[in-house]
């Protein structure tokens, strides 16, 4: 894979090829037919996901051997997601997957679909009149085919079913099970049946469903008296890891006035901000250049006029959008737009997240399928109030991150998607935010009218260098099946921010010569091995009449076919770590020996554990390049130290220890929705960051309390007290946030405290308290106060008090996260009623 896998993907991808193995023999067993769900949320990366397991399939992995001969067949219900998809395997893959082994289903003729080959097929290819069937639906032949789209994948299964697997993209549609519905073309395929041109289908032995939203298929599998299998991946891991953009900002007109052409240029000059940001970052950190860009759905019925009304706003707000940095989408025409005197090119909706020339795309309808673009982070829609479900489906399409990561160390922006609704009054916008936050598949915060909100002029700058050197956690993000493989991504970052010279190649030379080292140690045991491998054992045993006469072992003349010593190879190359077969092989023949002698002796090593030494020896240049470098990196800008200190840490480190990272604005919502509505938020003084003087409410920062009375309640305490210097709202989530890891079953979580106050301790020191108001009667709140009091007692030297917050009757009771053994006794509270008499006996009145 040319990706890294983020951990969630790494597991699923294990799942997926796991279930497909059960799923196979059970097949060849006694004929049972599965279906392996995969469900994942919006952004989850199902197509790379996918790409893994078609890897894992064709070439193997370091536990299951490569199945060369699988034959898959890729069914999608869009003529041009067949396409995209095939793109994304190529990039995803980076040329792990053979591309000539991918194939239209109608390209080829023959008697069954080949063993090693990929093929796509959307639906409309499969349609009742199309060419790509060698019968008719009359009867009569296509004299242009020997064999049909429906001849070829019958007779697969007949003839190979189980190696067969149907891919099934988007499998929530033509899931149907009333008795009503007429079976869907990919429904056919995979649960057999009568064709639509009169033949009679096999059902596919066994079936890989992808979908956001697989209950239907779900049910659809079961009905058909499947065995169900589901590997599902939930929207907070998906969050957790950054592939989503982290807020959704929802720009509205607050007055019955027609602000069209003003909303547009605002978005323009956000686009333009966005921009900025990212080449910055570009030139700051030397990733990939990010071009953003602002979608635009127009008005259904737009005139000529309109359009050019448009395109003048847009050129007159940046006049670099123009000519080739504009394009349309629409449904028709398929080909240059004539507005006036200018023409708009068109750009297939599947080509727009690759044309880097276009800034700026006008669409009529919403492109919820068929395309893909995380560089989209502006959006104008111009349709109207009732328009909310649609307009929610497409800010879907945007949450993606460009680069597949969360932007640390940088503007905020970049990690945001903007969406300007003119057509939308406050109360209206409501509508979109329930559209978005009902939908499971999105976890995204969406900020409504949102305000930026800078460092506050009237806090001390040492309480923002306190939040900023304030000890955190984040979630340990790489993922590599071996230690060898940290190794070489460490070489490479270390190599890249010129701490070591040819990293990579010291890294492959260290692990040679620790297997040279290993291997003149041992070299009597490997020798003998090697000699066993080289020729064979035959053992005979001789039966008359149901009796065992002789049974003789012995060596043969016959040494291992060069064949066999290849498939031996090639197990000992997934066995050793990364590539490190390879390098120890080319060593051992750049020293003299024989090709096949090498083989052999790779071979032998593998199987006497040489795994285990590789990844010692890994581990140990980790380790010595960790205490070298260490001091060096943290002294490098955010964007080198979260690149390379979490390569230090990998390996049974789920959690690892960083900072919060203080930011130079906080967006904040100004309204919330209540139902189908929406109200403004309430505002207090003394944040560490406020609205603009300019602004209403200025100098203060909106908080949305609305989620618990309590905690209204505590900023009116906190607040009061004469020594308060500022307060800080912990984000939920990301690296602004303090967070604290914490064990709940068996997966490791974050939790992060609702508010930190920093308050003069009257000797010229600023310390800081940790609240938390918080629901008791949840299942984890015991796990998670039990981490704050752990954490709070690590560092005394930051932390003052630390509160957890309840009400009890009407009301609120405090118990102190610092005293010594709390942690002991909360950790066994393990539900509402315990957690009660834990604050009766121990606690206090807040207040």
């Amino acid at each position: 894979m040319k990706f890294a896998l983020e951990p969630y993907q790494s597991k699923a991808v294990e799942s997926v090829l796991s279930n497909l193995a059960k799923a196979r023999a059970g097949y060849l067993e006694d004929g049972e037919r599965t279906a392996v769900g995969l469900t994942a949320p919006t952004g989850a990366g199902k197509t790379v996901i996918a790409t893994a397991v078609l890897e894992g399939i064709y070439k193997g992995t370091s536990t299951r051997a490569p199945n060369p001969k699988m034959t898959v067949l890729w069914i999608t219900d869009d003529r041009s997601l067949n396409a995209q998809t095939i793109n994304k395997i190529h990039q995803a893959s980076g040329g792990g997957i053979n591309m000539n082994r991918i194939r239209y289903l109608g390209e080829n003729d023959h008697r069954t679909l080949e063993p090693g080959v990929i093929y796509f097929v959307h639906i409309q290819a499969l349609q009742k009149n199309s060419t790509i069937h060698a019968t008719r639906p009359d009867g009569s032949h296509n004299d242009k085919r020997t064999y049909g789209g429906w001849d070829m994948i019958a007779n697969t299964v007949h003839q190979r079913g189980e190696d067969f697997v149907v891919i099934w993209d988007e499998a929530h549609r033509g899931s149907g099970t009333k008795g009503t519905e007429r079976k869907s073309i990919a429904g056919t395929i995979v649960g057999g049946g009568l064709t639509n041109i009169g033949t009679v289908q096999p059902p596919a032995p066994v079936v890989l469903g992808i979908s956001a939203t697989p209950d239907r298929f779900q049910v659809a599998m079961q009905a058909a008296d499947r065995t169900m299998r589901l590997v599902e991946i939930k929207a907070g891991e998906v969050r957790e890891s950054g592939l989503l953009k982290d807020r959704i900002l929802l720009r509205s007109l607050g007055e019955s006035q027609s602000a069209d052409n003003t909303m547009l240029a605002l978005a323009v000059e956000d686009l333009k901000s966005a921009d900025q940001a990212w080449r910055t970052h570009h030139e700051t950190t030397g990733d990939r250049l990010v071009e953003p860009l602002l979608v635009v759905q127009v008005e259904p019925k737009v005139t000529d006029a309109r359009l050019l009304e448009i395109l003048s706003v847009l050129e007159s707000a940046w006049p670099a959008l123009t000519d080739y940095a504009v394009a349309h989408a629409f449904g028709d025409p398929h080909g240059p737009l004539k507005v006036g005197d200018r023409s708009v090119r068109y750009l297939p909706p599947e080509a727009i997240s690759g044309d880097d020339r276009a800034r700026v795309v006008l669409f009529k309808s919403a492109l919820t399928t068929g395309w893909d673009c995380p560089r989209a982070e502006v959006l104008v829609s111009f349709q109207g109030k009732d328009s909310y479900t649609e307009i929610a489906q497409l800010i879907g399409r945007l949450v993606r991150t460009p680069l597949a990561q969360r932007i640390d160390g940088g503007d905020d922006r970049l990690n945001e998607v903007a969406a300007y609704l003119p057509g939308f009054r406050t109360e209206h916008v409501a509508r979109v935010v329930n559209a978005l936050t009902e939908d499971e598949s999105v976890e995204v915060d969406v900020l409504i009218a949102p305000v930026m909100c800078g460092r506050s002029t009237k806090i001390p700058t040492t309480l923002f260098e306190l939040l900023d050197t304030l000890p955190s956690y984040l979630r340990q993000k790489s993922t590599f099946s071996s230690r060898t493989g940290q190794l070489m991504r460490l070489a490479a970052a270390l190599t890249e921010h010129e701490l070591v010279a040819q990293g990579s190649a010291k890294a492959k030379q260290w692990i040679v010569d620790q297997i040279r080292a290993a291997d003149g140690q041992r070299s009597s045991e490997i020798d003998a091995k090697v000699a066993d491998i080289l020729s064979l054992t035959i053992s005979t045993t001789m039966v008359a009449y149901g009796e065992t006469i002789m049974q003789s072992v012995g060596k043969s003349d016959t040494t291992t076919d060069e064949r066999d010593l290849e498939g031996y190879f090639r197990r000992a190359q997934r066995v050793l770590p990364d590539g490190s077969a390879n390098w120890y092989f080319n060593a051992l023949c750049d020293a003299g020996e024989d090709e096949i002698d090498a083989a052999a002796r790779l071979t032998a090593m593998a199987d006497l554990g040489f795994k285990e030494v590789i990844e010692k020896q890994a581990a140990e240049l980790i380790e010595t390049w960790r205490e070298q470098y260490r001091s060096e990196v943290s002294r490098r800008p955010r964007h080198i130290r979260y690149q390379i200190e979490p390569l230090w840490h990998l390996g049974g480190m789920p959690m690892l220890p960083t900072t919060v990272e203080v930011r130079d604005v906080y967006p904040a919502p100004t309204e919330k929705v209540r139902d189908r509505t929406t109200e403004l938020i309430a505002t207090y003084p003394a944040h560490l960051y406020v609205i603009a003087e300019s602004g209403p409410n200025a100098g203060e920062f909106p908080v949305d309390t609305s989620r618990s009375s309590w905690e209204t309640e505590v900023l009116a305490a906190e607040l009061g007290a004469d020594t308060l210097v500022g307060w800080y709202r912990n984000p939920s989530s990301g690296r602004h946030a303090l967070a604290v890891p914490y064990v709940f079953g068996n997966k490791h979580q974050l939790m992060h405290p609702d508010f930190l106050f920093w308050h003069d301790d009257g000797d010229g020191e600023y310390v800081m308290d940790i609240v938390d108001p918080h629901r008791y009667d949840l299942a984890d709140t015991s796990a998670k106060w039990s981490a704050l009091a752990r954490y709070a007692q690590d560092h005394s030297d930051r932390v003052r008090r630390c509160l957890a917050i309840i009400k009890m009757g009407s009301a609120l009771r405090a118990l102190d996260l610092t005293t010594t053994g709390i942690d002991r006794k909360i950790a066994a509270a393990t539900n509402q009623n315990l957690i009660e008499d834990l604050f009766e006996a121990e606690g206090m009145a807040y207040q």
